[in-house]
């Protein structure tokens, strides 16, 4: 049998993708059965936040906006959207600055919605991150840079 070509064989723990992808299957899991709850899907959620967070100051939201804001791509956002306007959390409308767009606005009901899970998901990150103590702002500028990279 040929042998493992790991770097990391003897030292699994040494390597950072594996212990990110771990950290963030433990976080995960936390935030999807949080959202089950409330019959939300992690996707959902974070296209409600998006929505929510730029409609504070955009007139209007596009699904390339959303894809930006939630870093999920185009074709996601839109199948995302789907379920959500199904779901009446959300409604497309013709854009007002260009009438072959869409423009997405947040029902009353959506956002309900996503003001019920924000302070879910919020209390889940400040518990799961707490071991940090004061690390915390500087693994988020860390996980800012990997953003923007």
């Amino acid at each position: 049998m040929t042998e493992f070509s790991s770097k990391y064989r003897d030292d699994s723990a040494a390597s950072l993708g594996l212990s990110f992808a771990k950290v963030y299957n433990k976080w995960h899991k936390q935030i999807k059965d949080a959202l089950q709850a409330i019959e939300l899907t992690h996707p959902q959620f974070i296209v409600l936040a998006s929505l929510a967070y730029l409609s504070q100051d955009e007139v209007e939201v596009n699904q390339v906006a959303l894809s930006r804001q939630s870093g999920i791509d185009v074709m996601t956002v839109s199948t995302i959207l789907k379920n959500l306007e199904k779901n009446n959390l959300v409604k497309r409308e013709v854009s007002l600055t260009d009438t072959r767009a869409k423009a997405i606005k947040m029902t009353a009901t959506g956002m309900e919605k996503v003001n019920e899970a924000t302070p879910i998901i919020e209390k889940i990150d400040q518990e799961f991150f707490a071991v940090l103590g004061d690390k915390q702002a500087e693994l988020n500028q860390i996980l800012q840079k990997l953003v923007n990279q």
